[in-house]
């Protein structure tokens, strides 16, 4: 049956090469999608990661709480691994004044590797390097009319620190929402400090070395270790943090599924096509097997030999060639978009190179979905096929 399926397959070479082609580029674009869509989600949330680090330790309740005396906490000591990073920030509002104008901010206080991270964003100037120095979203300085050099007041009053202090903007930044370049004014900690609240933080963001992006297990054992430790505060892992973010992170699987699956849907109807015109063109040698004394059952079966086989043989070309794009684009690949897209990509901090990613699940639910193309392509003609009453089929005329 196996070689009768194939010799069909080779009697009709240009439609078997169309049909297997059509299958092969539908299994290559699942890679080569998948691999670019994986990739692209592995940069946001690394993105979302670097900002507030594996760990974030806040006070309790402090997604209800607005007051900076409830928010602020001093940093505890904590038994973190080795090579575990900890970086404090201090969040707080006040006004900024330069001369006569004066606008509603957010200040927030930084470390050193913080303003880092602030780099791709600097559009003028400098990142801060001593105290009494501050960057301001570029809207903000336009609305209060300051430059590079310029000093300006901070003001907070009924707060735990001075209130007051000065600082000289040394550099602007340009950040994704206007909303929030116009009330962004970061200062190093110890400024906000004083400003704001003496000794104390409103987030703890611990960094640990060797822990994958999706590896949650380690962060919910040490985030379990180290609540002991946390009097009136609470730990919370990275996607925790982010509960947006955790919330898209269970429909991944879903999305992609859904998009390969509507590719293979459109590459069946053209293999059911075939298969059925093959059908067509063969109703009187189907006859005539029929007459031979093959029964029903084996002609449904040939029907599918065919299209298993046909799928099969395309299907590996395809996995072949999209695992060769794939080790390409593992090694770093930009997204082919104009550029006011890549733009605004960046503005978000996303990294103008990806690295593609294709796992084992993912190779398998591409020949899975194949499979279940070719028996249900093979379905309504392996069907008609089986009913096929000799006589009539022997006298059938195309």
């Amino acid at each position: 049956m196996l070689r009768l399926a194939w010799r069909n397959l080779l009697r009709t070479p240009g439609r078997s090469l169309t049909t297997g082609g059509v299958v092969a580029l539908v299994v290559f674009l699942s890679l080569v999608f998948l691999s670019v869509y994986a990739g692209a989600f592995d940069a946001f949330f690394r993105l979302v990661l670097e900002r507030t680090g594996h760990l974030v330790v806040r006070a309790e309740g402090y997604r209800e709480g607005e007051d900076l005396e409830r928010l602020a906490f001093f940093p505890p000591r904590l038994p973190l691994p080795e090579g575990a990073e900890v970086e404090g920030v201090l969040e707080g509002g006040g006004l900024l004044i330069a001369g006569e104008r004066s606008r509603a901010v957010a200040f927030t206080g930084l470390e050193a590797q913080g303003f880092a991270r602030q780099a791709n964003l600097l559009v003028a100037g400098r990142l801060p390097q001593g105290p009494g120095e501050a960057l301001l979203g570029e809207a903000l300085a336009q609305a209060l009319k300051v430059r590079l050099g310029d000093e300006v007041a901070a003001y907070a009053p009924g707060g735990m620190g001075l209130g007051v202090y000065a600082f000289r903007v040394v550099g602007l930044l340009d950040l994704p929402e206007t909303h929030l370049e116009a009330r962004t004014a970061l200062v190093p900690l110890a400024d906000a400090q004083a400003l704001l609240a003496p000794g104390r933080v409103t987030r703890l963001e611990i960094r640990l070395a060797g822990i994958g992006l999706y590896d949650l297990k380690p962060l919910e054992a040490l985030k379990a270790a180290l609540q002991p430790h946390l009097k009136g505060l609470v730990a919370e892992t990275w996607l925790e943090a982010n509960p947006l973010y955790a919330a898209i992170l269970p429909f991944y699987d879903t999305v992609m599924a859904l998009y390969v699956g509507i590719f293979f849907l459109l590459g069946g109807l053209i293999l059911l096509n075939a298969l059925y015109l093959s059908l067509v063109e063969r109703v009187r040698e189907f006859g005539l097997l029929a007459a031979l004394g093959l029964t029903g059952r084996r002609l449904l079966a040939l029907v599918f030999w065919e299209s298993l086989l046909l799928v099969g043989v395309a299907a590996l070309v395809g996995v072949g060639v999209g695992l060769l794009v794939h080790l390409e684009l593992a090694d770093g690949f930009r997204l082919p978009l104009p550029r006011w897209i890549l733009e605004q990509y960046r503005e978000f901090g996303l990294p103008e190179v990806l690295y593609g990613r294709l796992g084992v699940g993912e190779v398998l639910l591409t020949l899975g979905y194949s499979v279940g193309v070719a028996v249900l392509a093979a379905l309504w003609p392996g069907y008609l096929a089986s009913r096929l009453e000799p006589v009539e089929a022997m006298r059938y005329t195309p």
